[in-house]
């Protein structure tokens, strides 16, 4: 998608089904402003990608190059036993056994 292509890429529509998928509660206003502030995302990624760039320079994920030289060498997993958990299993509001109860996190099917 080119920046010439891209006017409002993400219509009332599309972005009122965004939001059904991702199960959020916005009113009218909020949606609108939402709406409005993915689409200027929209709109500068699109005018980076129309950045000419020669052939020579180095695709990176971030500012930061680490080269093989400068990659700090990778640390080894190490299980460490808590030397209380029953302390942080005290501080819950409902335990049992030795375990957390937690309570049934409500939902609804989508569409």
């Amino acid at each position: 998608m080119s920046a010439e292509d891209t006017n409002q890429p993400i219509t009332p529509q599309l972005f009122e089904q965004l939001v059904q998928l991702a199960a959020l509660e916005l009113s009218s206003q909020e949606a609108e402003i939402l709406r409005q502030e993915l689409n200027n995302q929209m709109k500068a990624i699109d005018e980076l990608e129309a950045i000419p760039l020669d052939d020579s320079t180095p695709i990176t994920s971030h500012g930061v190059p680490y080269t093989p030289q400068i990659t700090p060498e990778t640390r080894s997993d190490e299980w460490i036993a808590c030397p209380n958990p029953q302390d942080i299993i005290a501080q819950a509001p409902e335990a049992e056994d030795g375990y957390i109860i937690v309570p049934d996190i409500p939902h609804t099917d989508l569409d």
